[in-house]
């Protein structure tokens, strides 16, 4: 054996091999640590999925003076709700439905301030809501009406109206205890039922009370004029998908262009992870080009011994076994120093990171671990056979 390490690796050049290491090993540590990091990146949208939610759009349509005036409505009709629905950007659409008789709320109460107001209801689906309450729901019999009130109309009581009126501010957990009254006007008769405010909406400006109940309640007391929907709410996953403004543009529809404009953090998060995975894919295909284009080089400079030997009785799988051996020590070597490279960058960029108060795993994964095994192991299988075609080939010239 000793024999065959002699003559065939006699005036090779060991610059050639060096490099071929050092770029596999580079392309490695790429590859382990970009897997290290996509796995604590992961962890951290799901422990904050709401970075990646969908977002959601509200369109309504934009009112002329002839319809300040009674001359057509600002309703959608089934066929434009159809048609927003079937456009590509849209994964799930509703319609707003609102009450069809007059509301009011009123307070009795001694420690508390007496009011009145006119209000109105909205209902969407329970899925298109961000509030979560476990008092969000109706039953027929049921004592109180729930309701979801929009965050943007307490901000404006807090800090605009209570502090320009000399009014003391009100926190959300007090908000959810007063007791107030909601009258049910419809024809013939009135009812009155307490109110409960379950929850602030950061998503939708509007009061909100269960799509049940509101449903029921048209059925019972409802007896103005139904109109069509004023508003739809629609779920997409791209929100600075260039479409949806053309859309609502050309249709001539209205929504918050804010609301676009701040999700696309949402989108470019989405696309790192996404390069990330390009990245890998690209690295693993150069790990493999790497040692096979430098062991077939090294070989198709041996060919003249190579062929010699078998013609002296060497069978080609023996002259290959020096290759085989070479090429596991490399790759042992390889698959080593990058194990402990990966460790101590992650090592260092858990620390830079906490200074960003991000948790950042100091030590890579059991996944590392299998990729890294799984890696080596193809490279070997294929190089490998590789060898033992090349050699095969050269010995029978």
């Amino acid at each position: 054996m000793r024999y065959l390490f002699k003559i065939l690796w006699k005036d090779h050049s060991r610059t050639h091999l060096f490099w071929a290491v050092l770029g596999t090993l580079a392309g490695f540590v790429i590859l382990l640590s970009g897997i290290h990091f996509y796995e604590n990146i992961k962890g951290i949208f799901d422990d904050n999925s709401d970075l990646l939610d969908p977002e959601y759009i509200l369109i309504s349509k934009n009112v002329d003076i002839g319809q300040a005036f009674g001359f057509g409505g600002t309703g959608f009709s089934e066929k434009e709700i159809a048609e927003i629905t079937d456009q590509p950007f849209a994964q799930q659409v509703a319609p707003f439905v609102s009450t069809e008789f007059p509301v009011s709320a009123f307070t009795k109460n001694e420690r508390f301030p007496d009011f009145y107001t006119e209000l109105f209801f909205e209902a969407i689906p329970d899925e298109f809501i961000d509030v979560k309450s476990e008092e969000w729901k109706w039953e027929d019999g049921q004592n109180y009406i729930p309701i979801i009130m929009p965050q943007d109309y307490l901000n404006l009581y807090n800090f605009g109206f209570a502090q320009s009126q000399g009014l003391p501010q009100i926190p959300k957990e007090v908000i959810g205890l007063v007791q107030f009254q909601v009258r049910l006007r419809g024809k013939p008769h009135h009812v009155t039922y307490p109110g409960k405010i379950v929850g602030f909406s950061n998503r939708i400006n509007s009061i909100l009370v269960p799509h049940d109940f509101l449903t029921w309640a048209n059925k019972t007391y409802g007896y103005t004029e139904k109109y069509k929907p004023s508003r739809i709410i629609v779920v997409t996953s791209d929100p600075t998908d260039p479409a949806i403004m053309q859309f609502i543009q050309k249709k001539g529809y209205d929504t918050i262009k804010e609301k676009l404009k701040s999700s696309r953090l949402n989108i470019i998060l989405k696309f790192i992870i996404s390069f990330l995975v390009i990245i890998a894919a690209v690295i693993i295909g150069l790990s493999f080009l790497i040692f096979l284009l430098s062991l077939q080089l090294m070989i198709s400079r041996s060919a003249d011994k190579i062929n010699k030997l078998n013609k002296m009785g060497y069978h080609f799988t023996e002259i290959s076994i020096p290759y085989i051996v070479l090429l596991i020590i490399l790759l042992t070597g390889v698959t080593t120093l990058s194990l402990i490279t990966t460790q101590l960058i992650a090592g260092k960029f858990s620390s830079m990171a906490a200074e960003w108060s991000l948790q950042i795993s100091e030590k890579p994964g059991g996944l590392i671990y299998f990729v890294a095994i799984g890696l080596i192991v193809l490279l070997f299988i294929f190089n490998s056979v590789s060898i033992l075609l090349s050699t095969r080939n050269l010995s029978r010239k």
